[in-house]
């Protein structure tokens, strides 16, 4: 019988658990009856030895031992050498898993075919797609990889609460550092934002402890204990036990020996707070900034769960009960969570039909924005322009458009630079690869449109496909590594490109008197957000302008779907104040001015406005300086009014309130089909 376990690939421990025969998780313990087994594999003459062997042959640093490889998952430049090989973190890790899978069977006499791999919720696409290879090759079915803080919610029972909470969990291990914030109600566990840091971890509190003693011991002696090696494997070990002394006792003693020298030197919780408060304010930063980008305080916190062995030590505890004014919750094991939550998960995945154990939906989202590298408006710099945003629900997916010109006997290819982060400098964002999109078929006109679709699957991988937009034809797509200028190359003004499509800036300027409260606005959000979705953000700029009595810029155009998307969410009705005296013409001349490509205003309107005579005037005057306006009215626009500020007749649109996701929509398209060129085509939308 096929049985499925939730392994937590830990950076200094690693645990495996599966749902007894009770229905309850359980660990299972590896060949000594421990719970958890060290990330740790000993390289003697041939021989693996893995676990907590391995962690005793590292205390004398005589032969090659991996450790902390977790911090370089994903890394290609990464290489561990043994016995004359080269591994690679993937393949340790595929070592480790093997040793757990091996220990779990010859406990439960059973074998092991599929699981649910934890991961600390800040990985991006590299490091998550290095865990699945590393379970395949292990011999594992990964059902799926889960974001560590969400596997410890499931672990302690979170998603079964019969009250709407707020939650932090904080996540300190032994080499990565994580917190999320959870909501919670009775039907569902939601991941709000995650943050983590994986160069961060118990091992770097150890590290302190080490340098610390070594300075001791160098102004007693005059040598220096970290120039030996196996002086400094005894170091590790020692400065681990102390660091697990001082969350019992007060206060604890080393002894070092060193080329014949002997000390003996005392730690108390004081000085270790001291030497390790910079690593301590790190955490707390990361903690407040998780919370500041949600817009709350510690106050609007219900409770704070504790993950992971580092999570111990006194000071932590210290933490939450200073910033938050409560002590941290309890009731499990902090080093088996999120083992014991992962088994949960893989029991319901691993079943054909559900059994409910989790009494609730868990719902998960992605931790790093998905873009693409792009040229702005005015051609001048490359920005990262991001498509997917940051806590989006996985899974999830958007397609864009991409104008291609093509050839007719070239081998038309399109190229695109993934990205996962936040930043809109190419500088400061990670990239995933190179991906080509392969044998485009030519265009009359040369124009051709590619619709690529970006999805983020449940376990927060990346995949890709492509589509042309004139025949639905599926097209391949080519991974490729960096080219070894990147980033570098993007740091620089792109080159003159001839053959780029002309930029297009549109503004879509919403009327938010008050008969916009209600459906009338949450029909116009769809429509707008339906805009994003079907423009080319490589070659498309988009703003946000609310009018009534007064007029307001929500957004300067943009090339940034996340921020386009907050500023089209964030509209409220009468939020530019009662009435509709004002128009957005002169806003939207004042913004486009000096704007190379084409320009375009998309008014929507649902009544009539009070100074029309005035409203046509300036529309008139943004014709006369080349931007041109399409007028959108529903409701009690006035039809007539909407021909006279249209930059044409074609321009113009009076449509239901249902009608106006597909108007929006369909003009989206037509400026990603012709560059802007050629609006006649919008002839199609009439009659909607």
């Amino acid at each position: 019988m096929a049985l499925a376990v939730g392994i937590d690939l830990g950076t200094t421990n690693s645990a495996i658990a599966y749902i007894n025969e009770h229905g309850q998780p359980v660990v299972i313990p590896n060949e000594l009856g421990e719970s958890i087994t060290p990330s740790v594999i000993c390289f003697k003459e041939g021989e693996q030895i893995i676990g907590d062997d391995g962690k005793e042959m590292q205390a004398l640093g005589m032969y090659p031992v991996a450790a902390f490889f977790k911090r370089q998952m994903g890394d290609e430049l990464f290489i561990f050498q043994a016995d004359g090989v080269d591994y690679s973190s993937t393949e340790l890790s595929t070592l480790l898993l093997k040793k757990l899978k091996k220990n779990a069977e010859a406990h439960l006499r059973q074998t092991i075919t599929d699981a649910v791999i934890t991961v600390p919720a800040y990985f991006r696409d590299p490091e998550r797609k290095a865990t699945i290879e590393a379970g395949q090759a292990a011999g594992l079915n990964v059902l799926q990889v889960i974001n560590e803080p969400t596997a410890a919610a499931v672990a302690y029972g979170l998603n079964k609460t019969q009250k709407k909470q707020r939650l932090l969990i904080y996540d300190l291990g032994g080499g990565t550092f994580d917190v999320t914030l959870l909501e919670l109600e009775k039907d569902h566990v939601r991941v709000k934002n995650s943050d983590g840091d994986h160069q961060l971890g118990g091992k770097d509190w150890d590290d302190r402890i080490i340098e610390y003693l070594a300075s001791k011991f160098q102004d007693e002696y005059g040598i220096d204990p970290l120039e030996d090696a196996e002086s400094l494997a005894e170091l590790l070990v020692q400065a681990e036990e102390a660091k697990k002394r001082l969350t019992s006792f007060e206060k604890t003693v080393i002894s070092i020996a060193h080329e014949g020298k002997k000390g003996k030197y005392e730690l108390d919780r004081a000085t270790f707070g001291q030497i390790t408060s910079d690593l301590m304010e790190r955490t707390m930063s990361m903690t407040m900034r998780v919370l500041e980008d949600m817009r709350l305080k510690p106050s609007h916190i219900d409770g704070v769960l504790l993950v992971g062995g580092s999570t111990r030590m006194p000071m932590v505890h210290q933490f939450i009960k200073k910033k938050f004014g409560k002590q941290p919750m309890t009731g499990i094991n902090v080093d088996e969570a999120v083992a014991l939550g992962a088994a949960l998960v893989a029991k319901e995945r691993g079943q054909s039909k559900p059994i409910f154990a989790l009494k609730g939906r868990t719902i998960d989202v992605t931790n790093h924005s998905l873009g693409m590298i792009a040229i702005n408006q005015d051609q001048t710099a490359y920005i990262n322009s991001i498509i997917l945003s940051k806590n989006a629900e996985i899974p999830c997916q958007e397609t864009r458009p991409y104008q291609h010109r093509t050839r007719s006997k070239d081998e038309n290819q399109l190229e695109i630079f993934m990205t996962q982060g936040e930043s809109e400098s190419p500088e400061d964002v990670a990239y995933l690869g190179r991906y080509v999109v392969q044998e485009i078929p030519h265009q009359k006109g040369g124009l051709a449109v590619i619709d690529v679709g970006y999805h983020y699957d449940e376990s927060g991988t990346v995949q890709v496909d492509a589509k042309a937009r004139n025949n639905k034809q599926k097209l391949k797509i080519k991974i490729e590594k960096l080219p070894s200028d990147v980033p570098q190359r993007f740091m620089n003004p792109p080159a003159l490109q001839i053959e780029t499509p002309e930029h297009v800036t549109a503004y879509l300027a919403f009327d938010l008197s008050g008969s916009m409260d209600g459906m009338p606005l949450d029909e116009a959000k769809k429509a707008a957000l339906e805009f994003l979705k079907n423009s080319d953000l490589s070659h498309c700029s988009i703003g946000i302008i609310a009018f009534s009595k007064r007029v307001k810029t929500k957004l300067k155009a943009s090339q940034n779907a996340m921020k386009i998307k907050n500023a089209i969410n964030d509209l409220t009705a009468r939020e530019t104040g009662v009435g509709n005296a004002a128009h957005p013409f002169d806003k939207i001349n004042s913004l486009m001015t000096g704007l190379d490509g084409r320009r375009f205003g998309i008014v929507l309107a649902d009544g009539v406005w009070s100074n029309q005579n005035k409203a046509i005037k300036r529309a008139k005057q943004c014709h006369s300086d080349e931007i041109d306006i399409i007028a959108i009215g529903f409701g009690g626009a006035d039809q007539e009014f909407l021909k006279a500020i249209a930059s044409s007749d074609e321009d113009s649109f009076y449509t239901s309130m249902d009608g106006l996701v597909e108007t929006f929509s369909t003009i989206a398209q037509v400026l990603a089909e012709t560059g802007g060129r050629g609006l006649g085509l919008l002839s199609r939308l009439k009659g909607i």
